[in-house]
């Protein structure tokens, strides 16, 4: 469970202000920059934009001077080794994500909740700790696809991705989604793989899936009526897939 440690929205400290600490915190250290700064990170300077993030790990030096004026937002938290993992954007290293707005607005709110110690405070923080790693990772995701294709590929590639497995029951052949990004086969699963690390097909078959046991839970529709509502052609490849996936067949399920 994430848990803060301290945090702060939007705070100036003095002018050329310098952050100190050699072994680090007990707690990781989140910052947004919202001014420029210069970071002493494994013996070399870096000086930082506004909009720099970086995620301190607990016990890392921290050394950190504003460049002029000192301002920032952070968060001090406490988090068990679960919590941690999946997460792709790195520790103890400054990066730059596109919607900081958003990731302010999540400090804000985490600010909010820390001070005033409202009902279930405890338990909001941790889901908004939780939302602010995941936007920052997603927006880290995106930014390193860019920094990759040199282009929007990302973005249409997302869209395509939520229309087909929105409309899961449609005819989603690999003709049709390389006309929709307008690229070879080979460059459409090259990228696919990239940028979600799985396959359209592996995905479709998930969604189809998970759609045909929603509707299992209907006892008006019959087990035929599901197959093809769910874009199973036949009956048998929708019994194969649901048994391989789930580990029963649909009529045990339904039981």
């Amino acid at each position: 469970m994430f848990i803060i440690d301290y945090c702060g929205y939007n705070i100036h400290n003095p002018d050329y202000d310098i952050i100190y600490r050699p072994n680090g915190s007990a707690s990781y250290l989140f910052l947004l920059l919202l001014s420029p700064m210069n970071f002493y990170i494994n013996g070399e300077k870096i000086q930082t934009k506004p909009g720099a993030c970086i995620l301190y790990a607990p016990g890392v030096l921290q050394k950190y001077q504003a460049v002029k004026e000192f301002y920032n937002s952070y968060v001090h938290f406490f988090a068990g080794e679960h919590d941690m993992k999946g997460f792709s954007f790195p520790l103890n290293k400054i990066f730059y994500p596109e919607n900081t707005d958003n990731i302010n607005w999540y400090i804000k709110k985490i600010h909010r909740e820390y001070v005033i110690k409202p009902l279930h405070h405890q338990e909001m923080i941790h889901g908004l700790i939780l939302q602010l790693m995941v936007d920052i990772d997603r927006d880290y995701l995106k930014s390193r696809c860019k920094e990759y294709t040199g282009s929007s590929l990302y973005s249409v590639f997302q869209a395509l991705r939520l229309q087909m497995l929105m409309y899961c029951q449609e005819e989603w052949t690999i003709d049709r989604m390389c006309k929709m990004v307008n690229l070879e086969k080979s460059q459409f699963y090259s990228y696919y793989k990239l940028f979600f690390n799985t396959t359209p097909k592996a995905e479709l078959l998930n969604a189809r899936i998970d759609k045909a046991k929603y509707l299992l839970t209907n006892e008006a529709l019959t087990i035929n009526q599901i197959a093809q509502v769910s874009g199973f052609s036949d009956i048998y490849h929708f019994s194969r897939y649901f048994k391989k996936l789930c580990g029963c067949s649909p009529s045990q399920f339904r039981e």
